[in-house]
């Protein structure tokens, strides 16, 4: 199977099947004819892992879910989920602003973002020796995202343009973002505006984005995917060694 087909199709399964309890997955029937290899695992900071190797390609993808999406943020603080969508590539401790994204390129690779639902997820597809680098990169920004407040105006003002372009000022464009949860649902989790009320994007203060980072984009809160061209042994270590000092954090 193509390496990115193959990504496509695994990678959204790891939020099914890890943020439940870590169970082997069942075994195959005598009637099976194809099965995708899997390997799940728990750290003790609560990071649920995915390993799927595949040496059909020489590439690997990885893959992060926080359980932060727009069915799940608090209420005063609509938008928030889609906000740090773009706050994840505004730098960290190790990083400057945009330089995850160069990293990636600059090896040769494809990166993306998006905000759902029930989760935000972030993934990098890179050629295979490149894979403690993507880990590196991933677990600098998941212990220490770059807050600031230059940073968090600079998105305010974008997330509230692309609000105004891609929705308000398009025939339409509240389908299904603004008009279908209203009036298909009563429960405000459901019914309230997906992509944010502007009024709660443009109150946010800095000590409440950092605050929703701190609690959201916690180890303990996310699942990490690993799929491709990889020895699963050395790529647990690489997980081990990035991620493991990250400490978790009570969720509400």
């Amino acid at each position: 199977m193509n390496i990115f087909l193959r990504a496509i199709a695994v990678l959204p399964l790891v939020l099914l099947l890890t943020w439940g309890a870590l169970a082997a997955p069942p075994a195959p029937t005598a009637s099976s004819s194809f099965t995708v290899p899997v390997v799940y695992y728990k750290l003790p900071n609560g990071l649920r892992v995915a390993l799927s190797s595949d040496h059909s390609a020489p590439t690997v993808a990885v893959a992060v879910y926080y359980r932060i999406g727009f069915r799940v943020e608090p209420k005063d603080r609509t938008g928030f989920a889609h906000l740090f969508e773009h706050m994840m590539f505004q730098g960290s401790q190790n990083l400057g602003k945009m330089e995850m994204i160069k990293l990636v390129q600059q090896n040769g690779g494809t990166l993306n973002g998006s905000t759902r639902f029930d989760f935000t997820n972030y993934f990098e597809i890179v050629p295979a020796n490149k894979l403690e680098t993507m880990l590196w990169a991933e677990a600098d920004r998941m212990r220490g995202l770059a807050v600031t407040e230059d940073n968090l105006k600079n998105q305010q003002g974008v997330v509230g343009n692309e609000v105004k372009v891609n929705v308000l000022n398009r025939p339409y464009g509240g389908f299904p973002w603004l008009d279908m949860p209203q009036y298909a649902n009563s429960n405000w989790y459901n019914a309230h505006n997906f992509y944010g009320d502007l009024k709660d994007i443009e109150a946010a203060t800095l000590p409440d984005v950092q605050q929703f980072f701190k609690t959201y984009y916690a180890p303990n809160n996310a699942a990490l995917a690993i799929v491709g061209d990889f020895d699963t042994a050395e790529a647990r270590k690489f997980v081990d060694k990035y991620f493991a000092g990250i400490p978790s954090v009570p969720q509400p």
